[in-house]
């Protein structure tokens, strides 16, 4: 039995441990841009929401933080993508949510490839009916068709808006920083935040404001939220 029909994954810090690969990146921007490393608490904040945000909170200007955008792309597909690491135990747990029929979906503000080849790298896109992620820079339009998305509230609401059957289905987003809780409450659907991630429970609970968030400490503990 499930508790939930749509269960949306955040892919950072809650499928993927890919914290070293990422930072690794973020650090080439500022040595290729001649500009001073933050300090590790800052570079940190950069594991969770768009990197042209991140940049731009660091007092990049536009056009620069597009740059920067562009470096961490070619560093990431170069070697940063290949230091992602399943989380253990969480093969399992999406085994046994897709056996009860739970529609399951990656929402993460990772630009769409990187998204995709992650999923495929960790071997475990069987599980997924989609994986959503970024098309788009923050004020930029997509190269196709589809609207823009590139922030987590649009990605969740395209996930949502794919898998949904019926206006009574139940959903719930699985995520580990506050972009998560506060992503989830802007779509009103129930949060179930990863404390063994990167966010913290402090964070997640001040963001999630729309009911009580529920908190796991390892991927085998989602199963019982989940399912009955």
């Amino acid at each position: 039995m499930k508790k939930y029909d749509i269960a949306l994954f955040d892919l950072d810090g809650t499928i993927s441990e890919s914290g070293e690969g990422i930072l690794e990146c973020v650090r080439s921007i500022f040595i290729e841009m001649n500009r001073p490393l933050p300090d590790e608490a800052s570079l940190a904040a950069f594991i969770g929401p768009p990197m042209y945000d991140s940049l731009r909170r660091c007092g990049f200007h536009h056009t620069d933080a597009d740059k920067g955008v562009e470096i961490y792309k070619r560093n990431f597909i170069r070697s940063g993508i290949y230091k992602n690491r399943l989380y253990n135990g969480l093969k399992e747990v999406l085994s046994a949510l897709r056996k009860e029929g739970v529609r399951l979906a990656v929402a993460t503000t990772k630009y769409q490839k990187f998204a995709d080849k992650i999923i495929a790298m960790l071997g475990i896109e069987e599980y997924f009916d989609i994986v959503c992620g970024s098309n788009s820079l923050a004020g930029h339009m997509p190269d196709n068709d589809e609207k823009p998305r590139s922030n987590k509230i649009e990605v969740m609401q395209y996930a949502i808006n794919t898998l949904r059957k019926s206006d009574d289905d139940k959903v719930v987003m699985l995520g580990d920083t506050k972009y998560d809780a506060d992503g989830a409450a802007n779509v009103q659907c129930d949060f179930i935040g990863c404390l063994y991630g990167y966010g913290t429970k402090e964070e997640m609970e001040k963001s999630y404001t729309f009911g009580k968030p529920l908190f796991v400490s390892a991927p085998k503990e989602i199963t019982q939220l989940i399912l009955c």
